[in-house]
């Protein structure tokens, strides 16, 4: 095989996503496993990385091949050092992620903010492709968000940055799983979505999962006060958007993760919504465009594989 394949990793709360990809963005293999958060981070990360050798094997591949190595954790990770500072749905703290996987794989690895990979992925593949800057926001149990700024993944000072979901939406409000009160994912998450419904409506869940695709699934059905509470979420996120972009001025915000599937009640409104909540300056203009993610769930593995081309 004369093209050049890259290796990304992307590691999640419960499952981590594991990929052959080219330098064109096309996945030639994928693997998913699960990912056990009872164990050390050593020994997750042996796992992964016997289970890496043997999709490489499989594939009629040798490591030795693989031109770089990237890898993707739900929290804040240094790209300069390979540690990965604070990853609460993994339980680590101020782990030398890289350096672990370099005496596993004996290759040097970069590793980065999933969130950062998927804004990567959409910017040179996906939706944020025929723009400089922009602004991803991933919309699932959480919210996370990466920025890519003239065409280079913005990480900040701290290595933090887009941490939308983390921005303080109301004083004193709903406890988030960061030790924080008030989060904005708190409000308009897919966890955020299903306690704001059964704080107000604890009877329309009988007999049936108290889920996120619960109350969307309701609110299809034409349950108005489903409907409302989803317009109520999408509001709320439109400020927290506008607050973003009026701080970055990003020319496009795209959205990525399991909500974005739903564009009527989620992707459409919140133009118009974010609009009516921006500065004056920009959104006089309605020039922001908002954008549905385009590569899915492999968006991070992807950012992964090509995070060598952010340097």
């Amino acid at each position: 095989m004369s093209e050049k394949i890259n290796l990304g990793i992307d590691i999640g709360g419960t499952k981590a996503n594991i990929g052959l990809v080219t330098e064109d963005g096309v996945i030639i293999d994928s693997l998913r496993i699960p990912v056990q958060c009872n164990l050390s981070p050593e020994q997750t990360i042996i796992d992964i990385c016997t289970n890496t050798k043997n999709l490489i094997k499989s594939t009629g591949l040798d490591l030795d091949v693989i031109s770089f190595i990237g890898v993707g954790v739900p929290g804040t990770a240094d790209i300069m050092t390979g540690n990965v500072e604070y990853c609460p749905n993994l339980h680590w703290e101020d782990v030398p992620a890289g350096a672990i996987f370099k005496k596993y794989l004996g290759r040097d690895v970069l590793v980065s903010q999933d969130s950062h990979l998927a804004a990567w992925a959409e910017f040179l593949f996906g939706a944020g492709r025929n723009y400089k800057s922009i602004v991803c926001i991933t919309l699932g149990t959480g919210i996370g968000g990466g920025i890519i700024l003239d065409g280079k993944i913005f990480h900040g000072g701290m290595n933090t940055a887009g941490e939308i979901g983390h921005t303080i939406f109301e004083k004193n409000g709903r406890e988030c799983n960061c030790g924080r009160k008030g989060c904005l994912e708190r409000y308009s998450s897919g966890t955020g979505i299903v306690d704001r419904a059964l704080e107000t409506f604890p009877e329309k869940f009988k007999n049936l999962p108290q889920k996120a695709e619960t109350v969307f699934q309701l609110a299809y059905n034409g349950d108005k006060e489903m409907l409302g509470l989803i317009a109520s979420v999408v509001e709320d996120l439109a400020i927290g958007i506008a607050n973003v972009v009026s701080i970055i001025s990003p020319e496009a915000v795209i959205i990525s993760g399991g909500l974005c599937d739903h564009d009527q009640l989620i992707i459409e409104p919140l133009g118009e919504l974010v609009n009516k909540y921006g500065f004056h300056s920009w959104a006089r203009k309605h020039i922001l465009k908002i954008e549905k993610a385009q590569l899915g769930k492999d968006a991070p593995m992807i950012g992964a594989a090509l995070l060598f081309k952010a340097l």
